[in-house]
């Protein structure tokens, strides 16, 4: 299959479905198999790894100086700018949307920018509006309000499968929470814990997953914390940046294109944090280069795409260490989610699909 290659225009596809509308057939398919009792591996170590604009001129004349004048007197940095759009770099970690509102602006694309400078982005990690880099955050505003997403149209009862590891999997992770989340949606967790995207589909796990599924059907797919491991039947290669060409790449592709063969949706889901806190108390990274990995895929694939890992490392970080272990993690365990906790990740699932305009966002209560 053809990728497209990275591009900043790109950025605009996140959080977008196949398809616009939000109907669904009913679905026929019969329950898949349920989840075993393997359980993800401790934690490893963490990787190291202007106000309003008028607009230009009719003749395409030159564009006012407010951008210039309005971003460096915040102290970022000015990257240019035309008759409606606005690029800068800047570091205070609120994300683009709320550095181009500061600006009477509307965020069209952002980028984890490493070096912090103007230079092109050669392989800069495509953020949501919303979410902030490691380092430096590249913004575009534009003076136009993006389009709102689609209207909801019927909702015909429909079936969300959820294949994963322990963090999604019952007992250990979010997924037996989602149903009660949405309105005519039967949910089946097939997540196991233990399983790598190479492992679930090596493994046959997903089989039953793939017999079961009816046109209208969605499937979540959440894999990562175990793709890192070592062994071979499990480990996986990220790739790198720009394009992340590895065999986790590979498995997430198989999926996509097995799940749309049946009429189904695929929706990709990056690894929730884990809630590992240094000696500062800064929450640290622990996924390595797979959460952009997906990422890309998603982009290059117009997948719907929530990216958990960035939302729950923002949610944590924020609550600080004491505050985290106390709402969502068991004493000694960094990774799972006790059943009593563990719907505040859902919770956490449900506010990215709002966010999207993926037809399934459609099946949440008003």
């Amino acid at each position: 299959m053809k990728r497209s290659s990275p591009s900043r225009l790109a950025a605009l596809l996140l959080l977008t479905a196949a398809g616009w509308g939000c109907g669904s057939p009913a679905d026929p398919g019969a329950d898949a198999a349920t989840a075993d009792a393997a359980s993800i591996d401790a934690a490893p170590p963490s990787d190291a790894g202007g106000d309003g604009r008028d607009g230009g001129e009719e003749d395409g004349g030159p564009p006012p100086v407010a951008c210039a004048e309005a971003v460096e007197a915040r102290g970022w940095t000015h990257c240019g700018d035309d008759a409606d759009r606005c690029e800068l770099v800047f570091e205070d970690g609120t994300g683009c949307r709320e550095a181009c509102a500061a600006l009477g602006m509307f965020c069209a694309e952002s980028y984890d920018d490493a070096d912090g400078t103007c230079d092109p982005l050669e392989g800069g990690e495509t953020l949501d509006c919303g979410d902030t880099g490691h380092m430096s955050d590249h913004c575009v505003c534009t003076a136009e309000e993006p389009p709102p997403p689609p209207a909801c149209g019927p909702t015909p009862p429909t079936h969300v499968y959820l294949i994963g590891d322990s963090t999604v999997a019952s007992g250990s992770g979010w997924g037996d929470f989602l149903e009660e989340r949405l309105t005519g949606v039967t949910v089946t967790n097939a997540a196991v814990g233990g399983t790598s995207s190479k492992s679930f589909y090596d493994g046959g796990r997903f089989d039953a997953v793939r017999a079961a599924l009816a046109p209208g059907d969605y499937v979540l797919i959440q894999f990562g914390h175990n793709d890192a491991k070592s062994e071979a039947y499990r480990a996986t290669d990220p790739g790198t940046a720009p394009d992340y060409e590895g065999t986790y790449r590979d498995y997430l592709e198989r999926y996509i294109s097995e799940i749309r063969a049946a009429g189904a949706t695929p929706i990709l889901i990056t690894s929730v944090s884990r809630m590992v806190f240094g000696s500062d108390g800064a929450l640290r990274r622990t996924h390595g280069e797979y959460p952009a990995a997906a990422r890309q895929v998603a982009l290059d694939h117009e997948v719907a795409f929530l990216d958990l890992e960035e939302h729950s490392f923002q949610v944590f970080d924020r609550l600080g260490e004491a505050e985290t272990l106390r709402l969502y993690a068991e004493e000694g365990d960094l990774t799972h989610f006790p059943p009593d906790k563990a719907f505040r990740v859902t919770d956490l699932v449900t506010e990215l699909l709002a966010a999207s305009t993926s037809p399934l966002r459609c099946y949440l209560p008003e």
